[in-house]
């Protein structure tokens, strides 16, 4: 067994090895020259580990071994702090005798090394069958506990990263949605105002037309009712009545046919400023939906009812066909003229 003042020694050595400067060791700033360029970090780090190694389980070992352990890395702790603290110059001219040195010290400290790493087995339970079991129990455990935690990780992970995907496809599918039907209502409403032009220009046109031709047949009337007979006139009466009857018929056909139309024009019109309406709502009635299929169902339902030309106004299920002069003089034509006999008139047959 160590005695206290051998740990007590090995302590201060181990401590003296930690507490030397690094960077002043070294001094990778030389470049070529730097004990970093020849891979002596990683030298230093092992022997920074072997001592620590030494410095736990010294407590088992023989007094001899540890004060011999303790020689050889006071020494190396004695020459690298020296080389620490040299100049520039003076770190270049000893390098190469430190690494000498440096791994002869290091060969002397292996020489002890046997009973340390039979301390550390006896102290760990290798030896034991229970021991053994125990610290691959353990180190199974350890094993499991780190990939549960790296599945779990990842599992998370995996979920953030799904959601962050499906909600930015939504972003896009809704921003493409609004896009698709921004243009498709402004198109709508452009459209619908270039109709609407042409409707209100046409109304004003017809009223024009249909107040002239209301004007003219009022005239007409006027003027035919002013118009007196020579008397003495007998079945000629008759002929200058169906003339009259005739004129006016033509005229007030004209009148009609001027007023049908001009319904027909307004009608049209109140139409389109309803579709123009439907129209610039449609994008506030599709973003008031939930859901994507409600917004569908929506605008579908909106597209249909602009779409849907409705009623003109120029057709009704009344016979809108204007009465012709024509028929007016065969039908009086037909009366005033002799009678003509059928084929199945008895007294033809006669």
């Amino acid at each position: 067994m160590a005695s206290q003042q051998s740990l007590d020694n090995l302590t201060r050595t181990v401590t003296g090895l930690r507490s030397i400067d690094r960077d002043r060791l070294l001094r990778s700033s030389l470049g070529e020259e730097s004990l970093e360029q020849s891979g002596f970090a990683e030298t230093f780090g092992r022997i920074l580990k072997k001592a620590a190694f030494a410095l736990e389980y010294a407590k088992t070992v023989d007094d001899g071994v540890v004060n011999g352990v303790n020689s050889a890395f006071e020494q190396t702790r004695n020459i690298l702090d020296a080389q620490a603290k040299r100049t520039n110059a003076q770190y270049v001219s000893e390098k190469a005798g430190l690494l000498n040195q440096i791994s002869t010290y290091q060969q002397q400290a292996q020489q002890f090394w046997p009973p340390f790493v039979t301390s550390a087995i006896e102290a760990r339970g290798f030896l034991e069958d229970e021991g053994i079991r125990k610290e691959y129990e353990n180190t199974v455990k350890e094993m499991k506990s780190q990939a549960e935690e790296a599945l779990k990780h990842v599992q998370e992970e995996s979920a953030k990263t799904i959601g962050e995907a499906k909600k930015l496809a939504q972003e896009i599918e809704e921003r493409a949605r609004r896009t698709a039907a921004h243009i498709s209502v402004e198109a709508a409403q452009e459209q619908f105002r270039l109709a609407q032009i042409t409707l209100s220009r046409d109304v004003k046109l017809w009223a024009v037309m249909s107040a002239i031709a209301t004007a003219a047949f009022i005239a007409v009337a006027i003027y035919l009712a002013k118009i007196h007979l020579p008397e003495g006139m007998k079945w000629e009466v008759i002929y200058f009545a169906a003339i009259r009857i005739t004129i006016l018929t033509a005229v007030g056909a004209m009148a009609t046919f001027c007023l049908r139309i001009l319904r027909a024009h307004m009608h049209m019109s109140q139409q389109n400023l309803h579709r123009q309406r439907v129209a610039n709502s449609m994008a506030a009635f599709v973003e008031s939906a939930i859901t994507p299929e409600q917004r569908d169902l929506i605008l579908a339902q909106l597209v249909t009812s602009v779409a849907s030309f409705g009623t003109s106004g120029l057709l009704s299920n009344e016979d809108d066909a204007v009465y012709s002069p024509k028929m007016t003089i065969e039908a009086i034509t037909r009366t005033l003229g002799p009678p003509r006999t059928s084929i199945c008139d008895p007294l033809h047959l006669t």
